[in-house]
């Protein structure tokens, strides 16, 4: 268990990232042996390499070969499922909007079906049926968050949490935060817990 000074984990997420998929199949093992709550905070994930003058590995041929092989390892040693989607990256802004639009209770169900759709089934994560899937799953309303996608105020708390996660020193996903201490990377987890456990 930690102390009181660590309120909550921040996760900054985006659909679009493998290991911020990886990374949120363990935030329910994270919290239930650190006794801290994780805050999902959905960004846009391209929004943050542009200003950060950062890129996807995606688009460097060795980087990309690299990723492949370490989705298949992490995903084995974990025990998800992982497939390469053909739709290969994929603009996840409706999907990212429309987590934001979504009651924050209903965040991490939603976004953990994005995920399994996406990283595991090769869907797109970004259509209709997709979303009211995962709105369904979460035990959110589909309707209005689909309604919602196109809306200024949307938009608006979306771009807001990417500027924030920028300004607080993010440049990748998954960004973690306890605090202001940041942790780059589903790597990274074990860091954050020997964190939280420091006294």
């Amino acid at each position: 268990m930690v102390g009181p000074v660590a309120r909550e984990i921040e996760l900054f997420f985006d659909i679009g990232s493998s290991y911020s998929y990886l990374a949120a199949t363990q935030m329910a093992g994270l919290t239930a042996r650190t006794g801290v709550p994780v805050r999902w905070r959905p960004f846009l994930l391209g929004a943050v390499f542009k200003a950060t003058t950062n890129d996807t590995p995606a688009r460097v041929p060795a980087k990309a070969r690299y990723l492949l092989a370490d989705m298949a390892r992490w995903s084995a040693h974990y025990g998800v499922p992982f497939k390469l989607p053909s739709r290969f990256p994929v603009l996840t802004l409706r999907a990212q909007r429309a987590l934001t639009a979504a009651p924050e209770a209903a965040i991490p169900a939603m976004a953990l079906s994005l995920f399994r759709a996406y990283w595991a089934e090769d869907q797109d994560p970004t259509t209709d049926a997709a979303i009211t899937a995962a709105a369904r799953v979460a035990g959110a309303d589909a309707e209005t968050i689909l309604g919602a996608i196109e809306h200024q105020s949307t938009k608006d708390r979306l771009r807001a949490t990417t500027d924030e996660a920028v300004a607080r020193g993010a440049f990748g996903a998954p960004s973690m935060f306890v605090g202001e201490a940041l942790f780059w990377g589903n790597d990274r987890i074990p860091l954050l817990e020997a964190h939280l456990a420091a006294p």
